[in-house]
């Protein structure tokens, strides 16, 4: 089992056992994707453990999808409202098949914490809800994970690559750069580096 996939499991553990001390129980159901329709920041790390495990027609998806996210985010990166603009569009994730996650089991760390025990209409976003709608501490409980998995990254390859899931994902199946270098030479290429939204080399 990779580092990956030991804090995917590891936090599905944790939140289980945390929900269960709080009496929190989540509206989150099957069939129930508006979360899908947002953006997804990914490190490479998490994205290199995920795409084994893609069937043909998924991959196929990320070859179409990811050079348009890509397009978005050369357009959108230094829009504050560039990812309330892309959630309104209601463009779902690729990986997204009749209101189901195609990727469940290997679904990034961002994508286990979102959690809600409101009503779930208020993640749509015709829905335009602006409170606390989300809850905070599985945020908090991935965020450490998340953490820990980039130090692991900087120490393999030397640096952290943080970036839009699908875009990130597209980029990994040609082949990364690994150098520092290379990777932002790739980038900004693109047009995709830096900016408020736009893929980060740290």
């Amino acid at each position: 089992m990779s580092p990956v996939e030991v804090h995917w499991q590891g936090l599905e553990a944790d939140l289980a056992d945390y929900l269960a001390k709080k009496g929190v129980q989540p509206s989150c159901r099957a069939g129930c994707f508006a979360c899908c329709l947002g953006l997804v920041t990914l490190s490479r790390l998490e994205g290199e453990a995920l795409l084994p495990h893609l069937r043909a027609e998924q991959r196929q998806r990320l070859l179409q999808e990811g050079p348009r996210r890509l397009a978005l985010l050369k357009e959108g990166k230094d829009d504050p409202q560039f990812p309330g603009r892309f959630f309104l569009s209601r463009t779902p994730c690729p990986f997204l098949a009749e209101g189901l996650c195609g990727v469940y089991p290997w679904r990034p760390l961002a994508c286990r914490a979102l959690l809600t025990a409101s009503d779930p209409k208020f993640c749509h976003p015709e829905a335009g809800f602006s409170g606390n709608h989300f809850l905070p501490t599985p945020w908090r409980m991935a965020r450490m994970r998340m953490e820990t998995l980039w130090e692991e990254e900087r120490k393999r390859y030397g640096f952290l690559v943080l970036g839009e899931m699908v875009g990130l994902l597209y980029l990994l199946t040609a082949g990364f750069p690994r150098t520092r270098q290379a990777a932002e030479e790739t980038l900004t290429s693109l047009g995709v580096l830096g900016g408020r939204w736009g893929f980060q080399l740290i």
